[in-house]
């Protein structure tokens, strides 16, 4: 079974330390959004440890946003590094699907 996105991003945010978890909350409350989403409340946000957090980044903004979400919040928080990661991760999980799909043809 293929990696799933919400394995990626709890991967990913188990990475950082407290006080980039801490930072990388409060940039997520004061990034612009697409147009149709909303920031996840602050209260929330501050009980969130990285399962709860990587939960809510997939409810708020649904498993392809939030990836690009969480990307933008990295690079605020100089992680760019940890946001290259998830992109190949997120990549091969893609590729993993569309593979998936071409087989079943």
């Amino acid at each position: 079974m293929g990696t799933t996105l919400k394995a990626c991003l709890l991967s990913i945010l188990e990475d950082l330390i407290e006080e980039e978890l801490v930072k990388f909350k409060f940039q997520l409350t004061n990034i612009d959004l697409a147009e149709g989403y909303n920031h996840v409340p602050r209260g929330t946000l501050q009980q969130a440890n990285a399962v709860k957090l990587a939960d809510l980044l997939i409810q708020y903004y649904g498993e392809e946003y939030s990836n690009t979400v969480t990307q933008q919040v990295l690079k605020a928080i100089n992680q760019r590094s940890l946001a290259e990661k998830l992109c190949h991760r997120s990549l091969g999980h893609l590729h993993h699907i569309s593979e998936f799909q071409f087989q079943s043809w």
